[in-house]
């Protein structure tokens, strides 16, 4: 959630700046000198979002190399199907050793690919191996039977060196192919682990991190800016989620709202259609927000009252009578107005 440098009238104010001006005006005036505070409960709260950031960008990571050990294992099996079908017509008189040891071999890697079919239908539903796991799987059973045949059952043709070549070398695919699927499915177990442990069901298509900084959406429009914690798509929508750490309170915080509405602005500028919501997640409690008009201008009017203060160079002044919320405030230790 990086910040652009506000100055002047037409400053651009990032979501972050406006969840601080919604929490308490004063509170964010005093943290554009962020680089002098020392708050322990500002770097917790950073350590714990960027611990989010590195399991949400593994799931994205997990199921990017799964999809790509996909196509290579889909490869290896309908490169092992046409090594076996060009070595049945080869076939001449095999020994009879070679022909049962190749056939043990191909018998193993039935059974193998078998029990990886098995491991396939029991993951949970919705995992993006599933979708090519059966046609990978029926590629590399139907490429050993066509292995067994080939050594086993003909013999009418010429040629059995060859044969017995193109058939170790089927073998050898098939095993590659294995080895490949294999990683396939580890690789979206990791993901499923990190999806059930953050609940997280749809794809993520955007992941905000402190060590690898993502694109800033920026609205040149109406001069915001900011990164979401990260994004999911949900159908054709793309809706912003934000992760606030610490107490859980009842319903989702103004300041928090505003936050995460000025991200929804965000993204109906990036993607040219505005989400229907947004979502604020405290631990594993999750609250939409809706968005609508009347949400948008509060978050519009607030950024322009922001700049209005910036112009003024002062003027900023606590806003509440609350001593909980000075309690709360990250810049209590520096803050002349404070109530406790």
């Amino acid at each position: 959630m990086g910040d652009v440098p506000e100055q002047g009238r037409e400053a651009i104010i990032s979501a972050s700046a406006l969840e601080k001006y919604g929490y308490c005006p004063l509170s964010w005036w005093l943290s554009r000198d962020e680089d002098n505070l020392d708050n322990l409960e500002l770097k917790n709260g950073e350590k714990a979002h960027e611990a989010v950031a590195s399991d949400l960008g593994g799931i994205v990571q997990d199921e990017s190399q799964a999809k790509v050990f996909e196509s290579v294992v889909l490869w290896f099996a309908i490169a092992a199907t046409l090594i076996s079908i060009i070595g049945v017509s080869f076939m001449v008189e095999v020994e009879q050793d070679i022909g049962m040891i190749m056939g043990f071999i191909a018998l193993i890697w039935i059974l193998a690919a078998c029990y990886f079919l098995y491991k396939a239908e029991t993951m949970p539903k919705g995992a993006s191996t599933l979708r090519y796991q059966r046609i990978i799987l029926i590629f590399a059973i139907v490429a050993a039977v066509l292995g067994v045949n080939s050594v086993t059952l003909l013999s009418e043709f010429f040629q059995p060196k060859m044969a017995q070549i193109l058939q170790a070398i089927s073998l050898a695919w098939l095993i590659a192919a294995c080895y490949f699927l294999y990683h396939t499915l580890k690789r979206a177990e990791l993901a499923m682990f990190k999806r059930k442990k953050h609940k997280v069901r749809h794809d993520i298509t955007y992941v905000d991190s402190q060590k690898k900084k993502p694109k800033l959406f920026i609205s040149k429009k109406y001069k915001i800016s900011g990164r979401p914690d990260f994004v999911l798509l949900v159908g054709n929508e793309h809706i912003p989620v934000e992760l606030k750490t610490g107490r859980v309170p009842r319903g989702p915080l103004f300041s928090h709202i505003m936050q995460v509405a000025a991200y929804c602005i965000l993204i109906e500028e990036e993607f040219g259609e505005p989400p229907s919501h947004g979502i604020i997640r405290y631990g594993q409690v999750e609250n939409e927000v809706e968005y609508d008009h009347s949400l948008k201008e509060l978050v519009l009017k607030k950024a322009d009252e922001m700049r209005e203060f910036i112009k003024a160079g002062a003027g900023v002044h606590r806003n509440h009578k609350k001593p909980g919320k000075c309690r709360h405030c990250s810049r209590r230790a520096i803050c002349p107005e404070k109530l406790t």
